[in-house]
């Protein structure tokens, strides 16, 4: 059953990249979210599971008929027939006699149900623009300058160390290092996810009837009446049973009307679904919400992001160290923001035990007040401070 429904999106589960290039949250968006929608996708076109997702009943026309004509159609609910008691005002809620009087403001059609499989598609294309943006602006660098330096492998193998620590430090340094625009572009995706996630509420409220934002709270308010007493809010949005009119010309030219009733199976799976939407959107417009507070406070405060990078490297480079990384006086102000988001990417893709000589090969000398080392004792007490093994002389450059 996993694999009939899930197949599709089963490979995005366990599809890590090579080279981590975002976080935690842009990942609930483009994986996570993407992921939810798809399976929904997965479960609504699934007809074994609840069978035609149509099925009218009507005494003067054949069934079939009623079914496709009632699905291209649509279904109505009368609006005044969901208050009061079942079997005595209504036979089922929403259904009961023709308002032929009013002017058509009671009656609710719904004709999203046939276009749920190609809005959810939508959905998941839109939750995954931002990612693909950023991959494109970002352009595969990270896979390429941290590759061979992510296990213990490399940090064991010292040709592979450091090669690879100079490779990072050679593009870190790289002249000019347009890092500020580097750093907007991830900027300008993050907030692109928070108003993807927004419009996405809207726009589905719109796709329902004005009706998305309001049933998740009727579904909590409902929990807390009395289970006897307690009716369904979802039977106004989701209807499983409805109304549909039918008409035609009789033999001697008269309009006929058919009155049916459509059992709507397909709408079981519907309510499921986008209740659970409805939570989840709202789950991740708040920590996003939060998160781009995080991402302010990141952008003026140095303090913050120093400590950031201090704990991505499970403490392994001295916070000073990784300051003075970031306050390189050769770089403005938005090329140093650049800077810390090369560099936090960096700590997340390189192993901890190389990361101190990452940090070491990449600041700037003047700048810490280092000088080459004279002697073979001052070259030692390097390379005691240093996260990895000892190496050669010849291969302890702090140029």
């Amino acid at each position: 059953m996993f694999t009939f429904i899930f197949g599709s999106v089963a490979g995005l589960f366990h599809k890590w990249d090579s080279a981590c290039i975002d976080n935690h949250i842009f990942r609930l968006h483009y994986r996570a979210t993407v992921i939810i929608i798809l399976a929904a996708v997965g479960l609504v076109t699934s007809g074994q599971f609840f069978g035609d997702p149509i099925d009218c009943m009507s005494d003067s026309m054949s069934s079939g008929i009623m079914d496709v004509y009632c699905w291209i159609h649509s279904t109505y609910t009368i609006n005044d027939k969901f208050n009061g008691s079942k079997g005595v005002n209504f036979p089922h809620p929403g259904l009961g006699e023709d308002d032929n009087i009013g002017n058509g403001k009671s009656y609710t059609y719904h004709k999203y149900y046939q276009w749920v499989v190609f809005v959810l598609t939508l959905q998941a294309g839109m939750f995954y623009m931002p990612r693909l943006l950023w991959k494109t602006a970002e352009g595969g660098v990270m896979k390429l300058i941290t590759s061979g330096l992510t296990d213990i492998q490399a940090f064991m193998d010292k040709s592979t160390r450091k090669e690879g620590v100079e490779l990072i430090a050679k593009y870190y340094n790289f002249e000019p290092s347009r890092r500020g625009t580097y750093f907007m572009k991830f900027v300008f995706c993050e907030l692109l996810n928070i108003v993807n996630v927004f419009g996405q509420i809207y726009f589905t409220d719109m796709f329902l009837g004005n009706q998305f934002t309001e049933f998740g709270r009727d579904v909590l308010s409902q929990s807390e009446v009395d289970f006897n007493l307690r009716g369904d809010p979802m039977h106004k949005v989701f209807p499983k049973v409805a109304k549909c009119r039918f008409s035609k010309f009789g033999p001697s030219g008269g309009t006929q009307v058919h009155d049916a009733l459509c059992v709507l199976p397909l709408n079981i799976i519907n309510e499921k679904i986008y209740i659970f939407l409805y939570f989840w959107f709202v789950f991740l417009a708040s920590v996003s919400s939060v998160w781009l507070l995080y991402r302010l406070l990141t952008i003026f405060s140095l303090g913050l992001r120093v400590d950031v990078i201090h704990r991505r490297s499970d403490k392994m480079v001295p916070k000073d160290l990784i300051e003075r990384a970031l306050s390189s006086p050769k770089h403005s102000g938005m090329e140093r923001l650049g800077d810390y988001l090369l560099l936090y990417l960096i700590t997340k893709n390189v192993n901890t035990l190389i990361i101190k000589d990452v940090f070491e090969k990449i600041a700037p000398v003047k700048y810490l007040g280092w000088t080459k080392p004279e002697n073979e004792d001052e070259a030692a007490l390097l390379r005691q401070q240093s996260s990895a093994p000892e190496m050669p002389e010849h291969e302890l450059d702090l140029q």
